[in-house]
């Protein structure tokens, strides 16, 4: 089974996150800290993920990839 990351140095780190947002299992889930979710850019939890590629596809930085 495929699994994604999140590129930090690519990633936007929006607290609007769609890629966050349309995941079906929860997975893209913000680093810890900071004022608000995702200051410190997000994380793929591996155990959540299934690996269908819908928050690649809507990522608009391209930070989420395949791992």
């Amino acid at each position: 089974m495929r699994t994604y990351s999140v590129d930090a140095a690519v990633c936007d780190r929006s607290p609007a996150c769609p890629a966050r947002r349309v995941c079906p299992k929860g997975a893209i889930v913000p680093r810890p800290g900071g004022p608000y979710p995702g200051y410190n850019g997000y994380t793929v939890d591996a155990s959540r993920c299934s690996g269908c590629g819908i928050c690649a596809r809507v990522c608009p930085t391209g930070a989420v990839a395949p791992a």
